[in-house]
């Protein structure tokens, strides 16, 4: 499995990872217990992995969902 997207709350790839899976694309948070919760300098932030296959259409998704929030 690869990274898609990196969080630093875990409310938010659990949001991220539900529009995955509503596309179809099996999703899974990582480090979600891990005990820095919020920091992102190294590998701390709560990681949503899917296939390898699939991280392209994901990654493309997950922009799409965050310009349309924006505007």
């Amino acid at each position: 499995m690869k990274i898609a997207a990196e969080f630093n709350l875990e409310y938010e790839a659990q949001i991220a990872k539900g529009l995955l899976e509503s596309e179809g694309i099996q999703a899974v948070i990582m480090n979600a217990n891990s005990p820095y919760p919020g920091i992102t300098l190294g590998r701390h932030g709560v990681q949503l992995m899917v296939n390898e296959e699939d991280l392209e259409t994901a990654q493309m998704i997950l922009d799409r969902a965050e310009e349309e929030n924006k505007g």
